[in-house]
């Protein structure tokens, strides 16, 4: 057997995210990596695509469960890498996987 002290690295998967600017429907689909830290400056690089304002403000849709046992959904601000990491590790709780929700304010 032999031992190495090499670390495995963990598996990157993709995605899917739903992003509204603005509050824009329909929102604007995408795949993100799953160990995406600089959420700003990958919006920004989609968004020059489609528009030429910059990212001022995300808030994620993290869903929870109510005591009526209803699905409901609080906006947390990602302001920081370290609310991004956050998001990810709520996002490995949470009780729907079918995509991420992020709410996308511009600035004009």
């Amino acid at each position: 057997m032999i031992k190495t002290s090499q670390k495995m690295s963990l598996l990157q998967f993709l995605i899917k995210t739903e992003v509204y600017f603005n509050g824009v429907s329909p929102p604007v689909e995408f795949w993100l990596p799953n160990d995406t830290v600089s959420l700003t400056f990958k919006l920004n690089e989609l968004l020059s695509d489609i528009d030429i304002r910059k990212v001022r403000n995300i808030e994620f849709r993290e869903d929870l469960i109510d005591i009526d046992g209803r699905v409901k959904y609080n906006l947390i601000e990602l302001k920081t890498d370290g609310d991004v990491k956050k998001m990810w590790r709520s996002f490995r709780r949470r009780i729907t996987k079918e995509s991420i929700e992020l709410d996308v304010r511009l600035l004009n």
